[in-house]
């Protein structure tokens, strides 16, 4: 029977250190591998949250840039209506007041066309009334009453041998009784009426006046005098009894 110490060295081999040496490779390339695998996992998790990453920068980017313009859009929108709101305002404005311009221009032409035509009326009647009257007495009366709207304070003077005297006059200021060219008052409008180079009569008026009016008035006076003085010329004269 072999002895304990024979199965010993029996069980001691001599290529046991090559087989540990062996397990230790096998091992440590177990490891390598596995460590490699982890690094190489390690790696593609990390380039992929990388990825994501990135990913979500370049989304939130996006949105970024989107919500900007967005905000600018409206921000621009915003001032373009405000804009045109007050450039609306500001034509509207000025339009009202060259339409109220134009509306005052326009009454303030009517008006003056409409005294105008009035004043040409006045005219045209006082020529015809003065025209159509069968003495003078009647010729200076419808002179006085188409004058008084155009010279409220008036006067007429007649021909007499010691020079111009009055006749009628209008308004409620007071005229001399005789008057000339040289005793009248400069401030009054003062004309003669002269037919065939002789004067038969003068008008006299006080501020306030239209001389044009007048001038006009005082030359169909005129005309008529001397129309109707040869009226009474040409007629017949009367029989003899």
């Amino acid at each position: 029977m072999e002895s304990h110490a024979e199965e010993k060295a029996k069980l001691i081999d001599p290529s046991d250190s090559e087989l540990s040496a062996s397990l230790t490779r096998i091992i440590q390339d177990a490891c390598r591998q596995l460590e490699e695998e982890f690094n190489s996992r390690l790696e593609s998790a990390v380039r992929e949250a990388e990825k994501v990453s990135l990913t979500e920068m370049e989304a939130l980017h996006e949105q970024a840039i989107a919500d900007a313009r967005t905000q600018l859009s409206e921000e621009l929108r915003g001032q373009f209506d405000q804009t045109t709101q007050d450039s609306e305002a500001r034509l509207q404005s000025e339009f009202e007041v060259r339409l109220n311009a134009s509306k005052k221009e326009s009454e303030a032409e009517k008006a003056r066309l409409q005294e105008q035509m009035e004043t040409w009326r006045a005219y045209a009647e006082a020529q015809r009334q003065m025209a159509e009257s069968r003495t003078q007495a009647e010729i200076l009366g419808h002179f006085l009453d188409r004058s008084e709207p155009f010279a409220p304070n008036l006067a007429v003077y007649v021909a007499k041998s010691d020079g111009l005297a009055l006749w009628k006059t209008r308004g409620g200021m007071a005229f001399p009784q005789v008057v000339s060219k040289e005793t009248i008052d400069p401030d009054a409008y003062f004309k003669t009426i002269v037919v065939r180079d002789k004067i038969v009569a003068a008008i006299c008026a006080r501020q306030p006046l239209k001389a044009e009016s007048l001038d006009f008035l005082s030359s169909a006076l005129s005309r008529a005098i001397e129309t109707f003085g040869m009226r009474l010329q040409s007629r017949p004269p009367a029989p003899t009894p």
